[in-house]
């Protein structure tokens, strides 16, 4: 009992301060230890908060028609599920089937060649050396066993090897990413709040906008990476179809997702446009090439940075900046974290500089 007239308020001693310190250290150790013990599974829960964020529009208009979290929950997690991995179960087979034609393919060139396309000669300045070299080395069955046999097996195996364990990988992130989404959609709002309140305490109210800002820049940078290169994808894989060239659909989905990052789909197309050279389509690769460039001129330029530059009031560069280095740094998932970074520097610069400004006032 303290005595009356005497404030209850007391000065914190030695032992209060130590055992602070102490609480801090150990509360460290305690978030080191635990992020060491799932560190194998942290990009599976970087893309699942991502998605979740990306999506959270869509979940709470679902929850607004259906009660109950654990049933919106796993709708969302269902509809993500089938869309991530339908493209992936389609190419798998789409790969194996081409597979399967290849190997028959090569089967059959090593018994009776591959005869020289016609328009092989007619290629300025090294067209007949090209004939003769194709002449010589692939379209006699004997000889083209000996070229392909200067091939090293080991390294075309190791190399097989290497991507069956790549995808094997990616498979096993891909299915805890999904579970990890299921927990976010049916917990996120808890989550969020609670997010939210301890940036409020650690760093005041500039931890909570600085929170609500990355929250806005994910879902803009989603929105402009994905829907924007998924929409370039759809508008030069029809360039495919009309130009005729093979597994137009399959082409047109890669090239949306390698439109994703910058300067990536380039290299789709152009492969488009020499496939469709070799088949002696000259005007077909030529429209492909200056429809896929225009294109992705247009979506990278203006659509892009409108959607996501005008969402968090970030400068193109900055934009690009972000997209290019967060790939570098952190992988595909550097495609969404990097400009949400950017978006912070950003306001962290308009906040400092802001404060100087009214101190010199």
């Amino acid at each position: 009992m303290l005595p009356l007239g005497r404030s209850s308020n007391r000065i914190p001693g030695p032992e209060m301060l130590t055992q602070d310190t102490l609480k801090n250290y150990f509360s460290m150790i305690i978030l080191a230890s635990a992020i060491w013990l799932v560190h194998g599974f942290i990009p599976a829960m970087l893309w699942a908060i991502v998605i979740a964020i990306a999506t959270w529009p869509l979940r709470v208009r679902l929850g607004s028609s259906i009660r109950g979290n654990t049933k919106v929950a796993a709708i969302m997690t269902a509809a993500v599920a089938i869309l991530l991995f339908f493209p992936i179960i389609y190419a798998l087979f789409r790969a194996a089937s081409d597979m399967g034609a290849l190997t028959r393919w090569m089967v059959a060139a090593q018994q009776t060649g591959i005869a020289a396309p016609p328009w092989l000669q007619t290629l300025p300045v090294m067209g007949e050396q090209a004939a003769r070299w194709w002449a010589a080395n692939l379209t006699d069955p004997g000889n083209l066993s000996v070229f392909l046999g200067r091939f090293d097996n080991a390294w075309v195996k190791s190399v097989a090897q290497n991507l069956g364990a790549q995808a094997a990988h990616r498979l096993i992130t891909l299915v805890f990413t999904v579970t990890t989404l299921f927990f976010l959609y049916e917990q996120g709002e808890h989550l969020a709040r609670k997010s939210l309140v301890l940036l409020q305490r650690l760093t005041g109210d500039t931890g909570r906008r600085y929170g609500l800002q990355a929250a806005v820049a994910i879902r803009a940078t989603v929105n402009g990476v994905v829907l924007v290169g998924l929409g370039e994808g759809l508008i030069i894989g029809i360039s495919y179809w009309v130009a005729g060239a093979p597994h137009a659909a399959m082409l047109g989905l890669l090239t949306g997702a390698l439109a994703m990052v910058p300067f990536a789909a380039p290299l789709i197309f152009t492969g488009v446009s020499l496939i469709l050279i070799a088949q002696g389509n000259m005007v077909g690769a030529v429209g492909v090439f200056i429809f896929g460039m225009l294109v992705l001129s247009i979506g990278d330029h203006l659509v892009r940075p409108k959607i996501i530059g005008g969402s968090v009031e970030l400068p193109f560069l900055w934009v690009l900046f972000g997209i290019l280095g967060g790939v570098e740094v952190f992988g595909l998932i550097g495609l969404f974290v990097g400009p949400a970074l950017m978006a912070l520097v950003t306001m962290m610069w308009h906040d400092m500089t802001r404060e100087q400004e009214q101190g010199a006032m």
